[in-house]
């Protein structure tokens, strides 16, 4: 089996002080250390770094509405938070929660042979748990 991390969210709209739906900032500090810790480990270890960012057209008005306008294409809340580890790796972004509708991050994934993924991120309640029952790749 041939493992990748994937790090999904990691972005300003959920962890800076301008946040539009912030992630309570008693977790933040915490979070962050955790998946620098999980990047370092995986570049020792020579496992691929997946990230994965949120990139909403600014046309899907009532999903945007429901988000309050987060991670819009091209905006500064889009952007990973600074303060996430940057390793060599793939970066892809997605317009739903499951990362897999991504046909670019399906190709990755066979053509680099991975088939196990470590999934971590923001909101457990919505993208990380909704890619972790994805099931298989």
């Amino acid at each position: 089996m041939k493992q990748a991390l994937m790090i999904l969210d990691i972005q300003n709209d959920y962890f800076t002080d301008q946040a539009r739906m912030p992630v309570a900032k008693q977790q933040i500090e915490a979070t962050l250390n955790g998946i620098n810790d999980l990047i370092k480990r995986a570049e020792k270890s020579n496992v691929p770094i997946i990230y994965i960012k949120n990139e909403f057209e600014r046309t899907q008005l009532l999903s945007n509405l429901l988000r309050k306008f987060t991670t819009l294409k091209g905006s500064k809340g889009a952007e990973l938070d600074e303060r996430l580890l940057r390793a060599e790796g793939a970066y892809f972004s997605k317009i739903k929660a499951d990362a897999f509708s991504s046909p670019s991050l399906i190709t990755y994934l066979k053509n680099n042979g991975i088939n196990e993924l470590i999934i971590t991120g923001v909101f457990i309640e919505g993208c990380v748990s909704c890619n972790c029952r994805r099931g298989s790749i």
